[in-house]
């Protein structure tokens, strides 16, 4: 039995939420409780803290390759999760077989594992997972978190959105569900790792032997701006083609020099023509190097390429016309090598997730925020790994924001505690009942 202060504390926080919302029809089918409104009260009254705290967290720099920066920032994780009684591990990552790193390291995962103290033996198993890397390197010019002065709902910064606001949505969870007991009833792993950005190359295994381990995955990279989540996704890999020549002086060209970068430029172009919208393939050319001087012939040219793609078997497809582009001799005296992981399986619709995601539907409607439609996705999470391996995972639980990757990214102020309701409400929900039976999800096109 809870006592006296928490009954008059639900009192007053049934009576507030009853004043802000609307009437709602259907009242009788309605899965709210007394539990569900304590959570909404209390996370809402720790918003301002929330931005406090992701405004700090975005001015630490964690780009990938910034394994000083990201082994400061573990421990910062390490110790909220402490507080909420978990037992934490700094895990080193794997090292990153990465062309052209002569360091294959990057940061740690943060490990944490807390279980059920009441009635254990029916306890649900729960998979949490983040990241804390950002594509945002030391040397970015991008760095700092900025309050919108158009917009005071909104926030820029390096990771306020993919995904350090994804981190305090869950964190702030947790807290909640640990202040009410709820977490009581369940077993939660948290792993966040800090090669995401990179493919998880590094912490894949992990994540698959955590995801066994669980009976639902929930992933807090961002929503889109309206809060729309990720239904499905496509699958990705990563590859490197490296092209090597024979250099000259530019006046010798034509008798001793072999250009690299003429050969790669060729390459280039055959890649490219293999994107084949229909299809959902898509392979992008995202940088290239090569060359010393303009009056030398080139001996060495690189170029980085991305591959996106539907289903599992266009991956493998993709990967042998990749090869088969490297191995071509498109300029004599030229060859070429590849380097390339399938780092992403595609994640497809399945009953069991879409009726997670009915679940999350309907109660985010009956806590009185925008119900997130469903979407097919071409970007990618760890929640495909999960699911890879038999986990119902649904991702895209942090933050509404935009713009990730680029200088303009935001986050939506507002969506932090509203956020972290939703989900803590979600967790609650599946700590206590049997699994929710399939229905159809409110579903959007892809975008």
């Amino acid at each position: 039995m809870r006592g006296e202060r928490f009954r008059r504390r639900l009192a007053t926080a049934l009576a507030a939420l009853a004043l802000a919302l609307p009437a709602r029809p259907g009242a009788a089918d309605e899965l709210l409780s007394a539990g569900d409104v304590e959570l909404r009260v209390a996370i809402g009254e720790r918003q301002s803290e929330m931005v406090e705290r992701l405004a700090d967290w975005v001015e630490r720099n964690t780009g990938t390759w910034n394994t000083a920066g990201l082994e400061a920032f573990a421990p910062l994780l390490a110790d909220e999760l402490r507080k909420l009684d978990f037992a934490v591990t700094l895990v080193p990552s794997a090292p990153l077989e990465i062309p052209g790193r002569k360091d294959p390291h990057t940061g740690p995962i943060v490990l944490a594992e807390r279980r059920a103290s009441l009635e254990p033996e029916h306890a649900h198993r729960f998979l949490l997972m983040g990241h804390f890397d950002t594509v945002f390197e030391p040397d970015a010019e991008f760095q700092h978190w900025r309050l919108d002065p158009e917009r005071p709902d909104r926030a820029t910064g390096p990771g306020a959105s993919d995904m350090k606001g994804g981190l305090v949505v869950l964190l702030e969870a947790l807290r909640a569900l640990a202040e009410s007991r709820d977490l009581a009833r369940a077993d939660v792993t948290v792993l966040l790792n800090s090669d995401e950005e990179m493919g998880s190359l590094g912490s894949r295994e992990r994540i698959e032997a955590a995801a066994r381990k669980a009976e639902y995955g929930l992933v807090f990279e961002a929503a889109r701006e309206g809060g729309e989540l990720a239904r499905s996704r496509g699958g990705a890999g990563q590859f490197h083609l490296d092209v090597r020549g024979v250099s000259a002086h530019v006046a010798a060209s034509g008798s001793e020099g072999h250009s690299a970068i003429v050969a790669l430029a060729k390459k280039v172009i055959a890649i490219e023509s293999l994107t084949d919208y229909s299809r959902g393939i898509l392979l992008n050319v995202g940088t290239i190097e090569g060359g010393t001087k303009r009056n030398v012939v080139p001996d060495h040219a690189s170029a980085w390429i991305d591959l996106r793609y539907d289903e599992p078997g266009q991956g493998e497809e993709m990967r042998a016309r990749l090869e088969q582009i490297a191995r071509a001799e498109d300029v004599p005296g030229t060859s070429a090598t590849l380097w390339g992981r399938l780092h992403r399986p595609p994640k497809p619709e399945t009953p069991q997730v879409d009726a997670l995601l009915w679940l999350q539907q309907k109660l985010a409607r009956e806590l009185g925020f925008p119900a997130p439609v469903a979407l097919r996705s071409s970007s990618v999470t760890d929640g495909s790994l999960s699911q890879a391996v038999g986990l119902p995972t649904v991702d895209a639980l942090g933050v509404r924001g935009g713009e990730a990757h680029t200088e303009r990214e935001f986050v939506v102020l507002p969506s932090l505690s509203e956020r972290a309701t939703i989900a803590a409400v979600l967790i609650r929900h599946l700590s206590l009942a049997s699994p929710p039976a399939p229905v159809p999800v409110d579903a959007g096109g892809a975008r």
